[in-house]
Parts: C-alpha cells; sequence; structure tokens
C-alpha cells in the first residue's frame, strides 16, 4: 500500500529546500565577508587610516576602558571579564565600570580617558547620548567600539573617526533558528499558544527590532501558532519575572514561552512556575548564558541560540589595540560587524527538530555541545578567576606580529564547542544588503514596524506585513 503524503509538510519541506538553495552559498559569503581583505587597495586604504588614527606605539602598556548598562545579566558579565581578560593578555590596563544613567556614561568616559584609556568599549550604550560620548573620544583621540549601540539614525562614523566598530549579531539570524525548533515541537504535540516577551523599547533597540523580525520569519512557516501576551522584559531576570507577571494576569493558557534572551526568558519561566504552568519544556530564547543551559540538560528549557558571550566581548579588544597601534582601520563597510551563533538543546533532540522541519539544510544552521561548553566556557563565569579557553593575542593582527605568533579568527577556541560563533562577520558585505546604506535602510525600517511586534495569529501578522517598505529584508537567508 503506498504510503500517504501529507500536502502541508511537503510545502513547507519545498519552501525550506528554496530557502537552502537560495542560501547555498552563505558559508562561503559570511567568511569571506569577514576576512580582512585581499584586495590591495582596499588593503592600502586600511593602512593609511591606521597610521592616521594610530594613538599608541607597538607594545605599549595603556588603558581600555569597559563600560556596560548593567551586571545583573550573564551575557553582561561574561563579557565584562572577557575584556579584562582580554587586556590582561594583551599587556594593558583594563579599566570596567557601570553607568546607570546617561550623565554616568559621560561622567565615567571622561575619568577612563583622565586615567590613561586609549580606548573604550560600551556594552549597550544610552544612544541619546552617543553623539556627546562620540565627541569626548574624538576631542581626546581614543577609539571607541559598541555592543548593540547603533539605530537607523546613529551608526559608527557618523560622529567622526573614533567610534570606529559596532558590534551585534542579526538577532534575527538568532530567533529564526530557535523558534523553527519550537514551533517544530509544539506542532508536534499539537500545541499553538506562544507567550511572546519582547525585549527593551529603550535598550539595545537594535536588538530587539531584529529579535522580532526573526519572529515574523519563523512564523510564516507555522501560521497555525498564536504569540500572545507580548510584554517587555528588558534583558534581565526581575525584568523577565514582572513581564511573565504582568503577562499572566491576562490569562494562563499558555503552552510554550519565547523570549528575546536567556536572563529574562528565565525570569518569566519562573513567574510561570509560581503560578503551577509548566512550561519549561517548550521554553526557547537567545543568547547561551549558564543557568539556561543548566536548564537545558535537566530537561526543563528546550533550547538557546548562543553567540559565544566571552568571546563575541572579548575579541573587540584586540581589535582596538590594533587600532591603536596602527596595524589596522576598518573600512565604512566594516564599522557593522555581527557575531555568529550556534543552537544548544539536549543531544539528538534539536538534529530531530531539524531534520523533521528542514531546518538541517539551511547552511548557516549549526547545533553544538550544551554540556561541554557549560563545563569548559559558561562555568568560568562563577569562578574566583574566570580564565575563558581563549587567547585574545591571536586575535590581533599586530601583537601577532610583535610575538611571532598566528592569527587566528577563534581565538585558540576552536570550533567544536561552539560551530559557528567562535566567528564574526561584516553584514554590510553580505549580498542580502550589498552596502551599508542598506543596511541602515533596514534598521530604520525595523525600528517603525517591529520596536513593538503586537501581533497575536498570522493572520494579523500578514495583513501587517502589507506596510513594510522593500528596503525591509525578510527573507531568512542572510545573503
Amino acid at each position: 500500500m503506498k504510503k500517504e503524503r501529507n500536502p502541508e509538510k511537503i510545502t513547507r519541506r519545498k519552501a525550506l529546500g528554496k530557502m537552502a538553495k537560495i542560501a547555498g552559498g552563505t558559508a562561503a559569503a559570511l567568511a569571506m565577508a569577514g576576512a580582512t581583505g585581499k584586495d590591495a587597495s582596499a588593503e592600502e586604504e586600511r593602512q593609511k587610516l591606521a597610521r592616521e588614527y594610530q594613538n599608541a606605539k607597538p607594545g605599549e602598556k595603556f588603558g581600555i576602558g569597559h563600560i556596560t548598562f548593567h551586571l545583573s545579566q550573564e551575557y553582561a558579565m561574561m563579557v565584562y571579564q572577557a575584556n579584562e581578560q582580554a587586556c590582561k593578555q594583551l599587556g594593558l590596563n583594563f579599566m570596567g565600570a557601570v553607568g546607570d544613567t546617561e550623565s554616568a556614561w559621560i561622567e565615567i568616559t571622561e575619568s577612563m580617558i583622565a586615567k590613561g584609556a586609549k580606548a573604550l568599549t560600551y556594552n549597550v550604550p544610552p544612544t541619546a547620548v552617543m553623539g556627546e560620548l562620540a565627541k569626548i573620544c574624538n576631542d581626546n583621540n581614543v577609539f571607541l567600539a559598541t555592543h548593540f549601540g547603533y539605530t537607523g539614525d546613529v551608526f559608527p562614523g557618523d560622529y567622526g573617526p573614533r567610534w570606529v566598530v559596532d558590534n551585534t549579531p542579526l538577532s534575527d539570524e538568532q530567533t529564526f533558528m530557535p523558534l523553527m525548533l519550537l514551533m517544530e515541537k509544539m506542532r508536534r504535540e499539537g500545541k499553538t499558544k506562544i507567550l511572546h516577551h519582547q525585549a527593551s523599547k529603550t535598550a539595545a533597540t537594535v536588538s530587539t527590532v531584529y529579535i522580532n523580525l526573526g519572529v515574523f520569519q519563523a512564523w510564516n512557516f507555522y501560521p497555525e501558532m498564536q504569540l500572545l501576551g507580548h510584554q517587555y522584559g528588558e534583558w534581565n531576570f526581575e525584568g523577565g519575572r514582572k513581564a511573565g507577571e504582568a503577562s499572566l494576569a491576562s490569562r494562563t493558557d499558555y503552552e510554550g514561552l519565547w523570549g528575546a534572551n536567556d536572563s529574562q526568558t528565565m525570569g518569566a519561566l519562573r513567574a510561570c512556575e509560581d503560578r503551577g504552568l509548566k512550561i519549561g519544556p517548550l521554553t526557547a530564547s537567545r543568547d547561551m548564558e549558564m543557568t539556561t543551559a543548566e536548564e537545558i540538560l535537566k530537561g526543563n528549557f528546550l533550547l538557546t541560540s548562543g553567540f559565544a558571550c566571552p568571546y563575541f566581548g572579548g575579541r573587540m579588544v584586540p581589535m582596538l589595540y590594533d587600532m591603536c597601534t596602527g596595524a589596522w582601520y576598518p573600512q565604512k563597510d566594516e564599522m557593522i560587524q555581527s557575531g555568529r551563533l550556534d543552537c544548544y538543546g539536549r543531544p539528538g533532540e534539536l538534529e530531530d527538530l531539524s531534520r523533521s522541519n528542514g531546518l538541517i539544510f539551511h547552511p548557516s544552521f549549526a547545533i553544538g555541545p550544551t554540556k561541554e561548553n557549560l563545563d569548559t566556557v559558561l562555568k568560568e563565569m562563577k569562578s574566583k578567576k574566570p580564565k575563558y579557553p581563549y587567547d585574545f593575542r591571536l586575535l590581533s593582527l599586530g601583537k601577532c606580529k610583535e610575538l611571532g605568533l598566528k592569527y587566528d579568527r577563534h581565538a585558540g577556541g576552536g570550533t567544536y564547542l561552539a560551530p559557528n560563533s567562535h566567528d564574526f562577520y561584516f553584514p554590510a558585505k553580505l549580498k542580502k544588503f550589498g552596502s551599508l546604506e542598506a543596511i541602515r535602510k533596514h534598521v530604520a525600517a525595523l525600528h517603525k514596524y517591529f520596536l513593538d511586534f503586537n501581533v497575536d495569529t498570522w493572520k494579523e501578522a500578514e495583513e501587517y506585513a502589507k506596510q513594510f517598505p522593500p528596503e525591509l529584508k525578510t527573507e531568512p537567508d542572510w545573503l
């Protein structure tokens, strides 16, 4: 007897197959986009700018400061610790602080420069004062790099030559992957009601809008799903708990949970558990934090999509060292940078789900070993003297030349623990965008349509999408 075919599943597989075909060159494209470049004229321009803006001598011991928006999130703590480790490895003086107001960011910046900092890294700075912060750095001949620091209106390079880099993942890339897996598992179990929590309307909005775009991208393959709640978790555990309590005040029949990052999702999950709602096995988010990895291995969290937080944060130090010492300076389309990602779940489960819905064919999709990463990387966060498995000297062109080392994009971390995310690329060089201006228009449109993605059904989402301008890219191919 001939086996009956499932038309709906065939349609989804064809769609994903087409997506994979479109994205067939993704791995090569990402590698090329992240390279320092072999084009002679481009390299000559980089070297000319590097010499022009150099503010230190090779081998000189100077200060690099790190200011973060808080330390109540495991991601933020790992980034802070990795900056300190990178400074020690490169023989630099580390300065660290928390900026909890706009005026504090300005005061701390001036203080660190007065103490000898020749470069600064900002983790989620207040964009309202980025112009003033950049001016301080320009006036004092100090380099500045940000994590989650740009919007559709404010980009590195806009305020002079010293704000040189922003390091922000294309979070829709991270959102699309885990949500495809969460929705596949929910479909298998006949469940459709997803508690949807957003990130923030004020902090790291570039990440909020990318994440919400990824929700839309995955939802297209699972139109029967309902997204409910739509509260903001503000990136940390307590904010997530408050968002969960607010969502539970309106209804309590949620069957799954998606949150914008691990910390706030864990807070929302605990709020649900306090009310007797056990949806942990159908919970997903992004970041790859220690607590989440532990819950995954207990079976109380389905998966997270991570960007190797210590590598992501620490790699900016060697890049800034190279700019300070005249070894490298980015071209305009290299100032927007993006960390890659991996998905982490229990052994075998993500492989099964990704084969079932065809996601396994997407060349940007990769699964990392959860327990091994937890034991080798994430648990270091709790150590008295954290030491992540990276040698950040290997990411510095100048330091490698000084010490006779071999440059390594993975900073000695290899690809086993993080198959993709010990790496980064330049989005403006991807075919999907093709220019910095295209990204600027895309991000501006995302802020208009995805800063608050408060839509319950796919039918409503389709109607909402009719407003999207052509510069808003919704295809999940990252080319």
